[in-house]
């Protein structure tokens, strides 16, 4: 589920419910124009202190400065600049891109509303690969390891089975159980168990 970071207002909504989508790609996009404004002046300011600390540089040198001046000039530049990167972080952050490729959801936002921080937007899932959980008994944990093959079969794929591999194994063995949690990676290009899950709903 895509969240948003900061509160605002969303300005833009670029992506269709149920689409695909690539990673980088533009899916809302929150008012940013006071953020815009901020960083106009800012690159102003960064502009402005440069110069102080180019001018104190060749002073020095010539000893026409004190080094106080030049350390302060010095550090109202850096001041300068990292609060550029702050005001472009912020733009990041209400600028809300795919963080991979997948397959979106229903949209759970309008345009004009007012995003608070957390507030889901929608959706976004890949299935391949796809992550398989499940449990064997811990008298198996000798016997299982990472890389070992897996066949996965499910109900609505008729009895087709579907090969991948073990990838994680959780060193915890559940005291009520006694059984050792493990997760199998399977490769889904063809996205079979995608299309057989919606066929079963």
């Amino acid at each position: 589920m895509l969240t948003a970071e900061l509160s605002g207002k969303v300005e833009r909504i670029a992506f269709e419910p149920g689409t695909k989508v690539e990673a980088g790609d533009l899916l809302l996009q929150q008012d940013i124009s006071m953020e815009q404004a901020q960083l106009r002046a800012a690159e102003a300011t960064v502009a402005l202190t440069k110069l102080e600390l180019e001018r104190s540089s060749k002073l020095l040198t010539k000893k026409a400065v004190a080094q106080a001046k030049y350390d302060s000039d010095e550090a109202q530049y850096k001041k300068a600049v990292a609060q550029i990167d702050g005001i472009r972080a912020t733009i990041r952050k209400k600028t809300i891109q795919a963080p991979f490729d997948g397959t979106l959801g229903i949209r759970l936002v309008n345009l004009g509303q007012i995003l608070n921080e957390g507030d889901p937007i929608v959706s976004l899932q890949t299935i391949d690969p796809i992550f398989v959980n499940f449990s064997l008994p811990q008298q198996q944990f000798a016997q299982v390891k990472p890389g070992l093959k897996v066949r996965v079969t499910a109900d609505p794929l008729s009895g087709q089975a579907i090969e991948g591999e073990i990838t994680a194994i959780s060193p915890e063995v559940d005291a009520a159980t006694r059984n050792i949690k493990v997760q199998a990676t399977v490769a889904n290009s063809q996205e079979q168990i995608g299309r057989a899950v919606q066929q079963e709903c």
